[in-house]
């Protein structure tokens, strides 16, 4: 793809600095000559200069085009080296629909909850001659613009680009009201009612612990199936542990006027691996399921009285269940990392998504036997490579038929969101696999489906909807 240009130079100087929260700064200078802009594609990359006081600085940037108004942050953004003062950057163009438009640039920066942003450039015209391959800017109100797509058996979708701004997310949970929770790893909950962002978490974690590669921090969400009685809502998290490592903690918050509290700890102090993996949901019989890795690198299975590499089944109240053999909780044992688990809506079987210490990622299907009690996970459904799991959901509901009994994954590595078809008689034998929203661009890390069936998707700083045409 050629990179846009404006009258013969990049698209916009930004000449913006960011000396301390608070500070102000001066508004982009961009080339525009005015008049009617130049005809594009949509395919081309969005250049312009951006100013810094250092490549420290400069690597803490990111950008944000205002596209008739409407506020999009710029993904697939790369910049060169400074060069007295100035850095040549650029960036995916912005979604657009056909037509003419104005494209506004602008430089912001995170600190915290808050939001540090310059002032937006001047306007840069341009006629798009084809739709853009993104999404569509989303408006404050809302649902933005639609992008339709058919899937390989011939569903007929819409793709919803909700408003807000998340960072890093890691899981959603959406309620039976239609509200969806979302985990960010800096441990933020946050909410969406009716599409649109509440400007205030629901609740700040701020024991959770993150190393510098982003490691650990908020991982696991999880409802109560009761939850228009209970309002229970279930997290995972990292805190500190001794001698630098880190810990899960499961904790319950109660849910009340979209804020939580009456935090309740119920499972503390569990080792954690390197890279910390766990995983939350609450099965058909009401109870939470907790999935741990193994923090190991020998090989060797972790002890029998350790809750790592291990899928626990507790109370709501973190109690075992009568019904568990011998007073213990585990449910299911052997796993590595444990990304994500779900329960094949037909057969109510268990499915957790692992990486395995060999960096294989598969499913391991948990069977019951007849007494209800549970056998190790011997059934491995392989995933495919580059996968990178970062969460699964099976689908429920009738909104799209093709769906029924699909399960979806999350893949963040492989930047789509990918289906996976199983055979209907034997649901452990995959039949097809398919890869959805590749043309997004950015990272899955989250999946939920509605007890209707709405897929939600998290990617790098969205939240998408799926549902019929």
């Amino acid at each position: 793809m050629e990179r846009l240009g404006w009258t013969g130079t990049v698209v916009a100087a930004l000449a913006v600095s960011f000396a301390a929260c608070g500070s102000s700064t001066p508004p982009p200078s961009t080339s525009d000559p005015g008049g009617t802009g130049e005809r594009i594609s949509g395919n081309e990359r969005l250049g312009w200069n951006q100013g810094a006081s250092s490549a420290g600085d400069l690597a803490t940037f990111r950008y944000a085009a205002y596209v008739d108004g409407n506020r999009v942050e710029l993904a697939d953004v790369s910049c060169g080296g400074l060069a007295s003062g100035v850095a040549p950057c650029n960036s995916r163009m912005p979604a657009m629909t056909p037509g003419a438009h104005s494209i506004e640039l602008a430089s912001f920066l995170v600190d915290g909850e808050s939001v540090i942003e310059s002032g937006r450039s001047a306007p840069l015209r341009v006629t798009v001659t084809g739709a853009t391959a993104g999404l569509p800017p989303s408006d404050a109100g809302g649902s933005s613009a639609t992008t339709l797509l058919t899937t390989a058996d011939g569903a007929e979708l819409r793709l919803d680009a909700l408003s807000g701004e998340l960072e890093a997310p890691t899981a959603i949970v959406v309620a039976p009201d239609g509200r969806a929770f979302v985990a960010e790893q800096e441990g933020r909950i946050r909410v969406f009612r009716n599409g649109v962002l509440d400007p205030q978490p629901a609740i700040t974690i701020h024991e959770t612990l993150m190393t510098s590669a982003g490691d650990g921090g908020l991982l696991a969400l999880a409802l109560d199936t009761q939850f228009d009685r209970t309002q229970f809502v279930y997290a995972a998290y990292t805190i500190a542990g001794p001698d630098a490592t880190r810990r899960f903690r499961v904790v319950r918050y109660r849910e009340v006027g979209g804020r939580l509290g009456e935090r309740v700890v119920l499972l503390d102090d569990v080792p954690a691996a390197p890279r910390p993996a766990a995983a939350l949901g609450t099965g058909p019989d009401g109870r939470l399921y907790v999935a741990f890795d193994a923090p190991v690198s020998t090989g060797r299975t972790p002890a029998a009285s350790s809750y790592s590499g291990k899928v626990l089944r507790l109370n709501t109240d973190g109690t075992t269940p009568q019904d568990q053999p011998s007073g213990n909780p585990v449910f299911a044992a052997d796993f590595a990392s444990p990304r994500a688990l779900d329960w094949h809506p037909a057969t109510g079987a268990l499915v957790v998504a692992d990486v395995t210490r060999r960096d294989l990622e598969e499913l391991r299907i948990v069977r019951a036997s007849l007494q209800g009690l549970p056998s190790l996970p011997r059934t491995r459904v392989p995933l495919p490579a580059g996968t990178g799991v970062a969460g699964i959901a099976f689908y429920r509901g009738a909104l799209v038929p093709a769906f029924a009994d699909d399960l979806f994954v999350a893949a963040d590595e492989g930047r789509a969101l990918v289906r996976l078809r199983f055979d209907r008689s034997d649901p452990t034998r995959l039949v097809s696999t398919e890869r959805l929203l590749e043309d997004v661009g950015s990272r899955v890390r989250a999946v939920a489906v509605t007890a209707d069936g709405l897929l939600y998707m998290a990617i790098d700083h969205s939240l998408l909807r799926l549902g019929p045409r």
